[in-house]
């Protein structure tokens, strides 16, 4: 029943979000579906030591498109695997209908799939795309809705890579 009235209370904003800023990100294990690695399973768990973006997008959304330059750019920075940035797919379509997409945006980074939501809930995304900053210590560091400022985000992966 406790669980349930935290539910609530949350439901209610009475309850800080599981992932705001400076907690633990929601762990996850899933499959890349495009990009590099496909089929390669990705563990938030094994990832510590490292700066993690996740990027919520869907094919349809014009600003997910803008930023996957922005991305692009910035994984590109981090060639020796510091920054592992990773797309996520929210459309309930099947693996090659992403992979297709992934392919068609020019995104340079793997991409997770999300078809049922259930990283989507675990993140409380409402928006796309929405990009998650996560610390070498597995804490979300920012929140970025919309289009990331380009800058401001390098700063910020620059800080968290030094740490």
């Amino acid at each position: 029943g406790g669980v349930l009235a935290i539910a609530a209370l949350a439901a209610l904003g009475l309850v800080p979000k599981q992932c705001g800023l400076g907690r633990a990100a929601p762990a996850f294990e899933e499959a890349i579906v495009a990009g590099e690695g496909v089929g390669d399973r990705v563990s938030l768990e094994a990832l510590r030591g490292k700066v993690v973006l996740l990027d919520f997008w869907a094919s349809w959304c014009p600003p997910c498109r803008e930023s996957v330059p922005i991305l692009n750019r910035l994984q590109a920075r981090y060639p020796e695997g510091d920054v592992l940035l990773y797309g996520v797919n929210v459309e309930q379509e099947p693996a090659g209908f992403v992979e297709r997409a992934h392919g068609a945006l020019g995104i340079a980074f793997p991409t997770l799939h999300d078809p049922h939501g259930e990283l989507q809930r675990a993140y409380d995304v409402q928006s796309y795309p929405t990009l998650f900053v996560i610390g070498k210590d597995g804490t979300v560091r920012d929140v970025e809705i919309g289009v990331a400022d380009e800058a401001a985000l390098g700063e910020l992966v620059a800080e968290l890579t030094a740490e």
